[in-house]
């Protein structure tokens, strides 16, 4: 059994309690709740174990998410570097044309501000991509936070 049909079960036994006349007090059998306490204490490895998949999971999503951003993130440089470089081999090809030098310089600096024009985009759009893989990373992670909590505090109000 699980730890909320246990948390039941309890609530159960409370429930059909013999009262005390003229007080909130009951009588119940106590083999009957240590047996369910006994039960409610084995399942809780098994509790703890999701917990540790789950927070396990999370590192590991991290990482391949990391892991994913670096890559991104290096391959925009490499082209980045490999615009720049092509840039700069025009540029210099242009220069050694004696007729058309100044022509030459004017596309060598378009090419070199849309070469880093291109690398920002590039830039930009892995960054947006990494920044979906953790966004989405987070809602699941408050969601889980969310379900733990909820589950903690049914545990707490049962407690009282």
């Amino acid at each position: 059994m699980d730890i909320k049909q246990l948390i039941e079960e309890l609530e159960d036994v409370l429930d059909n309690a013999s009262s005390v006349p003229f007080s909130r007090k009951v009588s119940v059998d106590p083999d009957e709740i240590f047996e369910i306490l006994n039960e409610m204490r084995n399942s809780l490895p098994e509790e703890i174990k999701q917990a540790q998949w789950v927070n396990e999971e999370k590192d590991r999503i991290l990482a391949e998410a990391e892991n994913e951003a670096k890559l991104k993130v290096q391959d925009a440089n490499d082209q980045i570097q490999k615009v720049q470089e092509q840039a700069r081999a025009q540029y210099q090809r242009l220069i050694n044309e004696n007729e058309i030098t100044q022509q030459a310089k004017r596309q060598a600096n378009q090419i070199l501000q849309q070469a880093n024009q291109e690398a920002n985009n590039i830039k930009k759009k892995s960054y947006e991509y990494v920044d979906k893989l953790f966004l989405g990373s987070e809602d699941n992670f408050k969601q889980l936070i969310q379900t733990l909590e909820m589950n903690r505090k049914q545990i707490l109000n049962q407690k009282k």
